[in-house]
């Protein structure tokens, strides 16, 4: 286990569903001392939808605020610069953090397919280390595979008797995933008790994706929630569900957080991602792999025992795990 004592770390990462600061806290906890910036920081729908679709409009905005965060940080000098997509880091600041941090090592983790923030390319060459969720991205570029993780509050045993989903998700209404639930939907047999939130950033980018997605024109308002849910909600409702569907974006490969919290927390798990078979810990006993235009659940799945996985494979996966690769060790 790689420690940091003495270390001191530069964090860029988005602030999605709190993940960050559970890295942190787990960097802070091996005596590491990290100071934060946040990838992709105009954080509301118009500033997101220009991030995504056109990076380069906000680089200047965006490198203003990280200007002015280094410098209340004050910091001479870090150990390590550590990069989670760095979706609106400019090459005009990254040139400029390699110019004032000459010692450091600077890592890039990318939880993102590179087909889906293409211009991000531009900047491997800033970093000494790169690392990807994706299988398809890590042999094209060369780089290491290093799939995701679960955090600690996934690794608790849960002891329930009873649940009250059989079957949840709770996610962003993304690409196809609106129309995936509901083929899944009108599948389940009727004692199936399901729990859906999909989650937009707001009102108005439901009725421009009715507009333009094909899988959504007879959607309906109610059926979306435009508050993200705080991780411990997403946890409560994670613990009371028999198994959690997963449902990863068309262009992407990697394995989603969702599928190694299940696997953290012995769950079972219901997935559209077909790759997940290559993966040492897959048991059709524990996960089923559905057709994203033709969803159907195998009889009996949501109703059957969980198959231990064994600890050491789980324990790869887990934050901790995660870390510790992501440096190398």
């Amino acid at each position: 286990m790689i420690r940091f004592e003495g270390k001191r770390l530069l964090f860029v990462a988005p602030p999605f569903f709190g993940y960050y600061n559970e890295i942190i806290k787990e960097i802070q906890s091996r005596g590491g001392i990290v100071d934060w910036l946040p990838d992709r920081p105009l954080d509301h729908p118009i500033g997101k939808l220009i991030t995504r679709f056109a990076p380069k409009l906000v680089s200047h905005v965006a490198d203003r605020i990280y200007f002015d965060l280094l410098s209340d940080y004050g910091v001479s000098s870090y150990d390590y610069v550590l990069v989670i997509n760095g979706q609106t880091l400019s090459a005009k600041f990254l040139r400029s953090l390699r110019a004032s941090f000459p010692g450091a090592s600077f890592i890039l983790y990318m939880w993102d397919s590179v087909a889906n923030r293409r211009h991000i390319s531009d900047n491997f060459a800033f970093f000494d280390r790169i690392l990807s969720f994706d299988p398809a991205d890590a042999v094209f570029y060369g780089y290491c595979l290093r799939p995701l993780f679960y955090t600690p509050q996934f690794s608790l045993s849960y002891s329930h008797t009873s649940f009250a989903y059989d079957l949840s998700f709770v996610g962003t209404a993304h690409s196809d995933r609106y129309d995936v639930i509901s083929r899944l939907t009108h599948q389940l047999p009727p004692a199936i008790c399901a729990f859906w939130y999909l989650y937009l950033q707001a009102p108005w980018v439901f009725y421009v994706y009715r507009l333009l997605k094909s899988g959504m024109r007879h959607s309906k308002l109610d059926e979306f929630r435009f508050e993200p849910l705080s991780m411990s909600s997403v946890n409560d409702i994670f613990i009371s569900s028999r198994a959690v569907l997963d449902i990863n974006h068309p262009r992407q490969h990697g394995l989603t957080m969702r599928t190694f919290e299940t696997l953290g927390a012995s769950k079972k798990l219901v997935t559209t991602n077909a790759n997940i078979s290559e993966y040492d810990f897959y048991d059709p006993a524990n996960i089923a792999v559905i057709d994203r235009r033709s969803p159907s659940i195998p009889a009996g799945f949501l109703r059957s025992a969980y198959s231990p996985v064994a600890p050491s494979i789980v324990s790869r996966y887990s934050l901790a795990g995660w870390l510790d690769e992501v440096f190398g060790v």
